[in-house]
């Protein structure tokens, strides 16, 4: 491997022309071309008959014993056939709609094919003939048509005669794993020797991709522990466990695990960074604010930053209801009044203030703390990574919590947050009842619309979802204000209300709150309610189209109720037309568990799509995938942390 790369045009049979097209396909320089691996392999090495199974695709040899005949079909289609002897097996091929190759077969001479064999009839539909003698394993690359597969084959030869391959993996792990050279691995992809030597070779690749990618996780980690004896946050642990003694809850062993991390990072000279990965209604808000209240022992401020007002309303309650009047809690988002601004940012940087909550609005320049010491981000994958660190440079202590509420598969947290400490929240606190998910049709709505009267008449509060907002042309989907018009009919207008994400912010808080007064029970909505939406009182969900969502989607939809100690359910309506659309209902039906959802939500929908939409900060192999290849991530990540760490210590 090429280090640093050089440029395709050193290559022998590439100039200016041929290096124009190879850059339109990302291959600019010598590397490239080596991790341009093929996309299939074919084993063309001849088979006899005897040995062939029925329906398999083979090649194989033996000698015309008819002329060939072409029979012409209408718009252009054709058939050739002929008989043909192979190794003593009388047998009948046809080529459809390639006439030309009848000028290469003639009657009495040897010849050596390509097709799929049915035992059966003794017949081969022939997809091409072969000229090349060598027989063996045959490659195809993707190369968006700007050249055959010989002719970068041929390229790819150039490139191992002038490379000079630097980079490898250690040998006590090539023979630790049983893994190959990394020039052997892959010149085997490009020139295969047999199906055995290249399935090793894929696996070496897989883990030499995996491993460098770890490393490079744990230089960025490294770089990223800032070492200060500023960043340690010496907190009274009496007073802290004086706290914890107070509240009117035991806490569950998955929080007090994650606080006994957090306050241990808070405990160091370097800078924290880590994510607290929870499910619904798991408890990290209390977790996060035990915290809070360790940074508060010592006079200073914490400072939690979350992607929509709404999700802040309901933080900065939270905080309000746990802490009372142990701690000076003031909350800043884009709506609030400029005087109450002026006065919160004077208090604030005066070091009035314990907590603070807001939105993108606490990284504005006028917000300047007194001595910021711990910063919480909410969903933190919604802020962008320059918005975060605008928010952190204003620390005095840099000591950074990311919250998430989506459960995260282990590979992808491996992956996308590998430079970060992890903490899990499974278990669930006491006395939560499990929500009851039902999967109904369309033509089952009136007994949907029953169950949700059923609740609404004992005083609960029910959220009922649409995929869109207006009608589409192309879907044919429920849309908000449809779904509206049946609620409304059915229960009236003084039980419904309407929110999506087109509406002034000051129509949705006053919608919002029109439903948590419990003054309309009954919320329609787009997904706008997916985060950041505590109604104790909503005991129902229904959620139209539900194929339309992904698992974690639809999980973070249910999570919106159950959030007291009533019964609550989830109804997702669809007529789910597809095998994929079916398994999702029949997955959300059977389990409550974010975290097996997410694994499953992965493996359906692969590791781009898993939020919801493609993730710039995943990686991109060559040849591994995250999701198939977890094994050896594993491995890998455990080898790059020791290698790392025996490095750090020289």
């Amino acid at each position: 491997m090429q280090s640093p790369d050089k440029s395709v045009l050193e290559l022998k049979g590439v100039g200016e022309k041929v290096a124009e097209k190879l850059a339109t396909i990302g291959i600019n320089g010598i590397n490239d071309v080596l991790f341009h691996l093929p996309s299939s392999y074919t084993d063309q090495s001849v088979v006899d008959l005897n040995q062939a199974d029925n329906g398999a695709n083979i090649t194989v040899e033996g000698t015309v014993k008819t002329e060939p005949q072409i029979a012409f079909f209408r718009k252009g289609k054709s058939r050739l056939t002929f008989f043909m002897d192979a190794n003593g097996i009388y047998v009948k091929v046809t080529f459809f709609n390639q006439p030309y190759l009848k000028k290469n077969i003639v009657n009495g001479e040897f010849i050596r094919l390509y097709g799929k064999f049915n035992r059966h009839r003794l017949e081969i539909n022939g997809q091409k003939l072969i000229y090349d003698a060598s027989g063996g394993m045959y490659v195809k690359y993707p190369l968006a048509g700007v050249m055959q597969s010989k002719t970068f084959q041929k390229i790819v030869s150039s490139a191992f005669e002038v490379a000079t391959f630097n980079i490898d993996i250690a040998e006590d792990l090539r023979a630790k794993y049983k893994l190959m050279p990394i020039k052997d691995a892959l010149y085997e992809m490009h020139f295969p020797s047999s199906q055995e030597s290249t399935d090793l070779a894929r696996r070496t690749i897989k883990f030499f991709e995996l491993y460098k990618y770890q490393l490079m996780i744990m230089e960025k980690r490294q770089l990223e522990r800032i070492r200060s004896e500023r960043f340690i946050v010496d907190y009274d642990i009496q007073r802290l466990k004086g706290f914890i003694d107070t509240l009117p809850f035991e806490l569950t062993n998955d929080q007090k695990m994650s606080v006994n991390d957090i306050c241990r990072d808070l405990k160091q000279n370097i800078s924290m960074h880590r994510l607290l990965q929870g499910d619904v209604g798991s408890g990290k808000t209390i977790v996060a604010g035990i915290c809070v209240y360790a940074v508060k022992t010592i006079g200073e401020q914490s400072a939690v930053m979350v992607p929509t007002e709404v999700l802040a309303n309901q933080h900065y309650q939270s905080f309000l209801d746990t802490f009372k009047d142990r701690l000076v809690i003031e909350k800043l988002t884009g709506s609030t009044k400029p005087k109450e601004k002026r006065e919160i940012l004077e208090r604030l940087k005066n070091g009035e203030i314990d907590l603070i909550v807001g939105t993108h609005a606490l990284f504005e320049d006028d917000v300047v703390f007194n001595k910021l010491s711990f910063t919480i981000i909410d969903e933190q994958h919604r802020f962008g990574v320059k918005q975060r660190q605008r928010l952190n440079d204003k620390a005095y202590r840099k000591n950074v919590l990311y919250m998430t509420a989506t459960p995260i598969p282990r590979t992808l947290s491996i992956t996308t947050y590998g430079d970060m400490d992890v903490s899990l929240i499974k278990e669930m606190p006491a006395g939560r009842i499990p929500i009851e998910t039902s999967w109904r049709r369309f033509n089952e709505i009136d007994d949907v619309l029953n169950s949700v009267k059923a609740e609404v008449d004992k005083g609960h509060s029910a959220y009922i979802v649409a995929p869109l907002i207006e009608e589409s042309e192309t879907l044919d989907l429920k849309n908000v204000y449809e779904i509206y018009s049946v609620f409304e009919e059915k229960f009236g207008d003084d039980e419904v209300i309407l929110v999506h994400g087109r509406m002034k912010a000051e129509e949705k808080n006053a919608a919002m709150a029109a439903f948590e007064s419990l003054e309309k029970p009954i919320l329609v909505s787009t997904t706008v309610i997916e985060v950041g939406i505590n109604v104790p009182n909503a005991t129902s969900i229904v959620i139209f189209n539900a194929e339309r969502f992904g698992l974690s989607t639809l999980h973070q939809l249910r999570g919106r109720v159950g959030r007291s100690d009533k019964k609550s359910y989830c109804v997702l309506v669809s007529d789910a037309a597809t095998d994929n659309a079916k398994l999702r209902m029949e997955i959300m039906t059977s389990t409550t568990d974010g975290f097996l959802l997410s694994e499953r939500d992965l493996e359906m929908r692969g590791p781009g799509d898993f939020f919801g939409v493609r993730q710039s900060g995943l990686p991109q192999f060559k040849v591994a995938d995250i999701t198939e290849d977890y094994r050896i991530l594993e491995v890998a990540r455990l080898e790059a942390i020791e290698r790392y760490e025996k490095k750090s210590l020289k």
